[in-house]
């Protein structure tokens, strides 16, 4: 675990706040036509973002204006020391990491509505896997699935059925190879099959995977990426709340929020008329950890 064997030959290529008026100049979006926007519900009092901090300190910023862009935040550090190599949200306050030495471990936050203190599940730390230093991008697509890029570009599913720690997987733990040519780029899931990706030409291409919970290769579009932005190459980092909200931060360490208002469709409409909100300097240290399913499509 992980093993990179395809699990099927129907493989498809892929293809891949004063900063209003900066932002209006830089990040451009395809015009919106007739609106499309997805009922959206959120988990309250609030949506969580992890960070970790200069010091190693593994901090909860909890956000209680999700689908509006308010820069509502409050924090609380919830481990005092955070050594893994990455960190990647599985939602739902599950966190799994990926040690320096390839193992992935499950972490649960039990106060990942940002209800309180530092709250672990008993069973947090419990390592679930193997071997997953080999692949050059991981991210949660909530409620269990994985999505991993290999070396060579394939871009591998997995879903993780356990819910306190144990080994359970989907397909006993195999990667089902469901692309390819996802080398080279940013990449963010956001829930319901979407990833949002940015490649070298700072486009922001939207993509749909049909079966996120089965694991079958179908796409929307035919597989073909829908460019549904431009100008997002000035960001360094991408991760997703849920639902089309957008978290993206820049290489001063700025973050900025987004909603895409058709995250299932694929129609480039978007709030605030595609400018980004500031949600705050200091967010240069490590990733950005969003709960994945902060915000689901209802």
């Amino acid at each position: 675990m992980p093993q990179l064997m395809p699990h099927t030959n129907r493989t498809r290529r892929l293809s891949r706040t004063g900063w209003s008026a900066l932002l209006a100049a830089l990040f451009t979006f395809t015009a919106p036509g007739a609106p499309a926007q997805a009922a959206t519900s959120c988990t309250t009092p609030a949506v969580s973002n992890y960070h970790v901090d200069s010091n190693g300190k593994l901090r909860r910023w909890s956000n209680s204006a999700p689908l509006t862009g308010g820069n509502a935040w409050s924090q609380v550090v919830i481990s005092p020391t955070w050594t893994a190599a990455r960190t990647i949200s599985g939602g739902n306050g599950v966190i799994f990491t990926i040690t320096e030495t390839g193992d992935l471990v499950w972490h649960h936050d039990n106060k990942y509505d940002g209800s309180g203190e530092a709250d672990w599940d008993p069973n947090s730390g419990s390592v679930i896997g193997t071997g997953w230093s080999s692949f050059t991008t991981v991210v949660g697509g909530g409620d269990g699935v994985i999505y991993a890029v290999s070396q060579d570009g394939k871009l591998y599913w997995y879903r993780y059925l356990g819910s306190t720690g144990q080994f359970s997987w989907a397909n006993d733990g195999r990667g089902v190879q469901i692309g390819a040519g996802w080398n080279g780029l940013r990449i963010a899931a956001s829930g319901n099959g979407v990833l949002y990706t940015v490649p070298e030409g700072g486009q922001l291409r939207w993509y749909r995977h049909l079966d996120p919970l089965g694991g079958r290769p179908g796409w929307a579009n035919g597989g073909l990426g829908v460019t549904i932005g431009s100008g997002w190459g000035a960001h360094t980092r991408l991760a997703s709340f849920g639902a089309g909200v957008l978290l993206a931060r820049n290489s001063t360490g700025t973050m900025f929020w987004y909603r895409h208002l058709d995250p299932v469709g694929g129609a480039a409409n978007w709030a605030n008329g595609g400018v980004g909100l500031g949600l705050g300097r200091g967010w240069n240290d490590s990733e950005l950890v969003a709960d994945v399913t902060g915000c689901r499509v209802t």
